[in-house]
């Protein structure tokens, strides 16, 4: 890759890259979110309301979004569902079912201090997988952000995402028997890591 990517946080750009991000995230979960649609722009169209974009960075190539990192901290989640908008897009029943699903996942209030950061997902346009923004998109969050702690789980069979994470300077943690929502189909439970910031000063975290 020649060009290296320039990385910005969701908020501060056009709702063009939303859209680009939202479809980049539907196409890496595919998988688990498929229960909403087999075409992923559909489930694109349902999710793109969700998505709040103060909490999520982005890598930029020649201005397109092609890597996305969502993250939640104690003032509020990365997404956060709608049901009446659900309901309006899908009906009653399976609007109902899709809300309760992705919220139990991604919209649920989790329990952090001020001074923690949840890392939710992470996910790389399929043209630029294995050239590494993934990881440089984290580095730059890791300095971005001045949370002391970042916490995430990833499935115990992920092992080259765990390696990432290692490489990052996370320390594994517990395993969690549960499967996750990613991935319900090929693992048996996930494991937890955490990465413990330096003191810095406002100006390093810039």
């Amino acid at each position: 890759m020649a060009q290296r990517p320039v990385f910005r946080n969701l908020a501060e750009l056009s709702s063009i890259h939303l859209r680009q991000a939202v479809e980049i995230f539907a196409a890496s979960f595919y998988e688990p979110l498929s229960f909403i649609s087999p075409q992923v722009e559909v489930i694109a169209d349902i999710l793109e309301h969700s998505f709040i974009p103060e909490h999520h960075f982005v890598a930029l190539l020649n201005g397109n979004v092609v890597g996305v990192m969502s993250f939640s901290t104690a003032t509020g989640r990365s997404h956060q569902f709608s049901r009446e908008q659900l309901i309006a897009k899908l009906g009653l029943f399976r609007g109902s079912i899709v809300f309760f699903r992705l919220r139990g996942v991604l919209g649920h209030p989790l329990e952090l201090t001020d001074y923690q950061c949840y890392i939710d997902s992470v996910a790389t346009d399929t043209a630029f997988r294995g050239a590494g923004i993934s990881t440089e998109l984290q580095r730059y969050v890791l300095r971005k952000l001045p949370y002391r702690e970042f916490l995430l789980e990833v499935a115990e069979t992920n092992f080259k995402a765990i390696r990432m994470y290692e490489e990052l300077g996370f320390v594994v943690g517990e395993r969690k028997l549960q499967r996750s929502f990613w991935k319900p189909a090929y693992e048996g439970g996930k494991i937890a890591l955490k990465k413990t910031m330096k003191t810095r000063t406002q100006t390093e975290s810039n």
